[in-house]
């Protein structure tokens, strides 16, 4: 295996939750200690703190070797961050080592999706201490006076119950080919909690050019990682299996300084291909329900994660006007088309409520000159005045805005062009259907600010939105 030594083969690391270390427990001291050798280090180091965060996206040119490399709005979002991480975490270790730690250091993990405390920044990451805290950043939303992520934000229970990795509207994103763009064929998990983690954070956090920067976009990650983890050995769930997908290598620098590759093959068996592993006493996430029927038209192969998958997602509304954000809520009716209802030979509500399709929503040209640190909430019919409880009932995703920064300035010879978020909502539509509350002439949504929210009168960056679509598969 490329970059493991013959040390690290006997050593199993394990990650561990950040929330439930032990009393006296140093794994953040001897982070925080690596992280200020790192940072001292000669920027053109590639274990420097500095280098390490250009491999994921700079500002800085000319770029340096392999600097720009992160995927996202890609299927190949989780296998290239599990690398970075895995390098990451060895260079961080070689660092322990040399300060006199322990050869068995591994990077712990922020379960936030636990909710309660563990949602809140742990304090090691809040305090300046005059200036001296390596593990210190600015932040949006009062997460380093202690303001816990609201749960919307950090449940990755939807994104655990998508069945099928490959899919924009999957756990793990669309097909898309390998490069530095901001794509936008984005899976559940890097929607949310991914991407609505980032936003809500704020500060460098909120940008995929200064991420990295911020030493809690490591334990972020690693637990991205671990509900990869979690989703991969759920049955019934599979990696893909395409040779786009596991044949796809990227390149990192090991803590000596070398380059080595791995692919996506190489990276589906964390324990036996990297020698690292998950602690098991994290809080126990809800269960997945069991999936849709998928209907045969939509798929053009049996194996949900095999070469050839094919959607034909036919339009049957869109709307008609812009909509613009600016961290207060907003509404858009969406017509649905009597024509193209009529050729499905009922009413979508209908056809969804007797399992005979999929029903899709698309929040379409995403744009905006800068992320702000509001997360929106994506709320289908809401009714006027509705409960929390009954509110919660209609949310059928999030939006973030993480990258939108780069669609409307990529690098290289792209487009601009703006962010894409579809997701699955024929379980609400079967819902009100059931309940006579489906109207198969308009769909209504709302988006909602989530969480903490700056005070009134103080708008966010503006982000419009092109278009609101239904889609029907």
């Amino acid at each position: 295996m490329p970059g493991v030594t013959e040390a690290d083969a006997m050593v199993m690391h394990l990650r561990k939750n950040v929330w439930t270390l032990q009393d006296g427990d140093q794994t953040l001291a001897h982070y925080a200690a690596a992280v200020g050798e790192m940072k001292s280090r000669d920027p053109d180091d590639p274990t420097s703190w500095f280098y390490q965060a250009a491999m994921h996206k700079t500002t800085v040119t000319p770029p340096k070797p392999l600097w720009n490399g992160c995927q996202h709005g890609s299927w190949f979002f989780l296998s290239w961050h599990r690398m970075y991480l895995y390098f990451f975490e060895r260079i961080v270790r070689a660092t322990v080592v040399d300060l006199g730690g322990p050869a068995d250091w591994a990077l712990p993990f922020w379960g936030y999706d636990a909710g309660g405390t563990q949602a809140r920044i742990p304090p090691a990451f809040r305090e300046s201490q005059g200036g001296t805290n390596p593990l210190f950043a600015q932040r949006g939303n009062n997460v380093n006076l202690g303001q816990a992520l609201p749960f919307q934000i950090t449940s990755a229970v939807s994104a655990l119950a998508r069945p099928q990795f490959i899919g924009e509207a999957e756990f793990g994103g669309g097909i898309t080919p390998d490069g530095d763009s901001i794509w936008n064929r984005h899976g559940q998990i890097e929607l949310t909690p991914h991407g609505a983690v980032h936003n809500h954070l704020g500060g460098l956090m909120r940008n995929p050019l200064t991420a990295a920067k911020d030493p809690i976009f490591w334990l972020h990650h690693a637990n991205i990682d671990r509900l990869w983890f979690e989703w991969s050995s759920h049955p019934g769930h599979s990696n893909p299996t395409d040779l786009r997908w596991t044949d796809q290598e990227y390149r990192f620098f090991d803590a000596d300084g070398t380059v080595q590759p791995l692919t996506g093959a190489d990276v589906v068996d964390i324990a036996n291909q990297l020698g690292y592993t998950y602690e098991s006493n994290v809080a126990i996430t809800t269960p997945p329900p069991p999936p849709l029927p998928v209907p045969e038209m939509a798929m053009s192969n049996p194996n949900p994660s095999g070469p050839a998958r094919t959607e034909r997602r036919e339009l049957v509304g869109a709307s008609q006007h812009p909509v613009r954000l600016v961290g207060r809520p907003a509404s858009v009716g969406v017509p649905i088309d009597e024509r193209t209802v009529r050729s499905l030979g009922m009413g979508l509500g209908a056809m969804a409520a007797e399992a005979q399709g999929r029903v899709y929503l698309s929040v379409e040209d995403i744009e905006g000159d800068e992320s702000p640190d509001t997360v929106y909430g994506i709320y289908v019919n809401l009714p006027d005045g509705a409960s929390d409880e009954l509110a919660e009932s209609h949310r059928v995703g999030n939006l973030p805005f993480f990258g939108i920064e780069l669609a409307q300035d990529p690098r290289g010879d792209e487009h601009p062009h703006g962010l894409r978020v579809t997701v699955e909502i024929t379980p609400l539509v079967r819902r009100l259907e059931a309940e006579n509350a489906w109207d198969d002439r308009e769909m209504r949504v709302t988006f909602l600010p989530l969480g903490f929210t700056e005070p009134e009168g103080e708008d966010d960056p503006p982000v419009q939105i092109g278009r609101v679509s239904l889609g029907y598969t």
